[in-house]
């Protein structure tokens, strides 16, 4: 799970991953991902949950299970971040105090899903889903300019979803998900010039998720679901806190220390329609994603070195998309959507170099090849489109009573994505 701005070598990106393999960008604002669905890449994941068209509804609408028998699906998908950025920073130990540079961005990366259920009988459904619902990681080279402000900052989940659905009728649905989420934190940066500091602290939790299903008829739905990640469940994390290369008489701070965190994450709504008419089929999505909590992000530890907090006054979010699938024949179905995704950075001065996050439009295509009457393959593309943006706000670091603050940098985003995915399914 994570949105990572990587720029090892030199080369800054933002990728996207799993957690179980890799970090990387996510598709959605803020650090939340939706690219669990194949289907739902190739219509810009309108309709999520009650299209029916594939196993994913465990991530996005437990309710949405019973629109599938038993069977299951396995996936993966490659992005490739491409643009630039560029700026400067304040920096200690660099004359005249502030540093500046500019790198490319062309990184591909790789990322899997994996879902399955089982049809107990006509009215209960079983099933289950592992997969990267979050995920933010921001990961520069070690000496680029703005080193003092945020290094590597990853923020990488893993759910393991069983999931259970009820039909109740021929017109409702209902599901739950009882979800057990891994979770981890590290944050590097340097400080007091040539200093680093390096946190990296992992935790269990767990949390729900349930959902409703509506059905006028066979090609007419409409569901609702709610993630109760709220600020009443904090994911708590514990690990180390290591410092290197401290100067002088700071050198005293260098070692390993108990670091620790509680991670306030926000609770979503999802709202999502289908219909069909004909040889196509309409879907929508809203989603509201509550991140008006995740203001402040603390880093405890046992060090001198107190406490690391980085502020984001992030606000609340809506996301929107609309799509359609063209049924071509028994064999082919085409689809294509269109989506909006709001940021919950609302402009620059609040907009840190650890979590570089704007608006984004997402344009789809895709496609579902039926291979045999049990197996079908799923392949999904989407450009994702950043207008260009800055980020001008730095960090709090309390402990040493550094307040760097808005202003201390100045750094400039110009890039773009391109995600196409593939996944097969397999109908019992």
């Amino acid at each position: 799970m994570n949105f990572q701005f990587s720029a090892s070598r030199g080369l800054p990106a933002i990728v996207l991953t799993t957690g179980l393999l890799l970090s990387g960008e996510t598709f959605a604002a803020g650090f939340a991902i939706n690219d669990i669905s194949m289907t739902g890449v190739g219509r810009a994941f309108a309709g999520a949950g009650v299209v029916g068209d594939d196993y994913s509804a465990i991530g996005f609408n437990p309710a949405g299970i019973t629109l599938k028998g038993t069977g299951a699906q396995a996936g993966a998908v490659l992005i490739w971040e491409h643009g630039q950025v560029k700026g400067s920073a304040k920096k200690a130990g660099v004359a005249g105090g502030v540093a500046s540079g500019k790198d490319d961005i062309s990184i591909p990366v790789t990322a899997p899903n994996m879902f399955a259920q089982y049809k107990l009988n006509d009215s209960f459904y079983f099933g289950i889903g592992m997969y990267a619902p979050l995920g933010l990681a921001t990961e520069y080279k070690d000496n680029w300019f703005g080193s003092d402000y945020g290094v590597d900052s990853e923020l990488q989940a893993i759910d393991i979803a069983p999931t259970l659905g009820y039909k109740l009728n021929e017109h409702w649905s209902f599901g739950a998900s009882l979800i057990a989420r891994w979770g981890r934190v590290k944050m590097t940066n340097t400080s007091a010039g040539t200093g680093f500091s390096d946190f990296d602290i992992d935790g269990w939790n767990v949390y729900g998720r349930f959902g409703v299903m509506y059905e006028h008829d066979e090609n007419t739905r409409i569901g609702l679901s709610y993630s109760t990640i709220s600020t009443e469940v904090e994911h708590t994390l514990k690990g180390d806190h290591t410092i290197t290369g401290m100067p002088g008489a700071f050198a005293f701070l260098n070692g390993e220390h108990i670091g620790g965190t509680s991670v306030r994450l926000p609770e979503i709504w999802l709202l999502s329609g289908y219909h069909r008419h004909g040889d196509f089929g309409y879907s929508a999505s809203v989603r509201y994603t509550r991140w008006e909590y995740f203001n402040d992000f603390t880093l405890t530890s046992s060090s001198l070195l107190d406490h690391h907090t980085s502020r984001y006054n992030w606000h609340n979010t809506w996301s929107v998309a609309l799509g359609v699938d063209w049924y071509y024949n028994d064999i082919w179905t085409f689809r294509a959507g269109l989506g909006f995704d709001e940021s919950p950075v609302r402009h620059s001065a609040t907009r840190t170099v650890r979590i570089p996050d704007n608006d984004r439009v997402l344009m789809s295509l895709g496609f579902t090849y039926k291979m045999t009457d049990h197996v079908k393959m799923d392949v999904g593309y989407t450009h994702i489109y950043l207008p260009t943006f800055k980020a001008r706000n730095g960090y709090s670091h309390t402990g040493m009573g550094v307040t760097p603050g808005t202003g201390d940098v100045d750094v400039k985003y110009d890039f773009n994505a391109e995600v196409i995915g593939v996944q097969f399914q397999y109908d019992f």
